[in-house]
C-alpha cells in the first residue's frame, strides 16, 4: 500500500487504519465466502411478475337497505321488511340461498346539533334511528348480473 506525504496529510485517518497491520482484510475471497456458507442452506431465489386472464364466471355484489324512523322498532321494522323483500326478489331471479348473506347490520341514533342565537352549543338532540342492513349477493349467472342490480334497484 502506498502511504504518500500528501496523501497521509489529507486522508490521514482513512491512510492510518489501512496501512495499520493490525486491520483485518477488507475484502473476502470467493473461496473463503464458500467456507463461511458451507454450513447454510443452498438457495435459489426467483422473482417474476405474471399475468392471468380468464372469462369471469361469477359476481359478487353488495346491497344495503337503509330506514329511518323516530323509533328504533319502527325503523328495524322497516328495514327488514325491505331486506325480506330484496332476497324474494334475489330468489326469484335464479340465486340460490347459499349465495345470500348478511354482511353488515348497523342500528345508530341519529342525533342533531343545535347552536343557539349567542353561539353556545346545544345539548344533541335525539330526532330518530337509522338501520342499515347489508346482503352480500354471489351471482353465478353472469348474464342474469343487470337484471338482478336493476331488481335491486327499483326495490330501493
Amino acid at each position: 500500500m502506498i502511504c504518500r506525504h500528501a496523501l497521509f496529510r489529507f486522508a490521514a485517518p482513512f491512510v492510518v487504519f489501512g496501512c495499520s497491520p493490525l486491520a483485518g482484510p477488507a475484502f473476502v475471497s470467493a473461496a473463503e465466502a464458500q467456507e463461511v456458507r458451507a454450513g447454510e442452506p443452498r438457495q435459489i431465489i426467483v422473482t417474476g411478475v405474471g399475468e392471468a386472464s380468464g372469462t369471469p364466471d361469477i359476481a359478487t355484489t353488495s346491497l344495503t337497505v337503509l330506514r329511518t324512523s323516530a323509533t328504533a322498532r319502527a325503523a328495524l321494522d322497516g328495514a327488514n321488511a325491505a331486506m325480506a323483500e330484496v332476497v324474494g326478489a334475489m330468489k326469484t331471479l335464479g340465486v340460490e340461498a347459499r349465495d345470500l348473506q348478511t354482511s353488515g347490520f348497523q342500528i345508530a341514533p341519529q342525533y342533531r346539533y343545535d347552536t343557539s342565537s349567542n353561539g353556545n352549543q346545544q345539548p344533541p338532540t335525539l330526532i330518530g334511528y337509522e338501520v342499515r342492513n347489508t346482503l352480500t349477493v354471489r351471482i353465478r349467472d353472469i348474464a342474469a348480473v343487470g337484471a338482478i342490480l336493476d331488481r335491486a334497484v327499483s326495490l330501493g
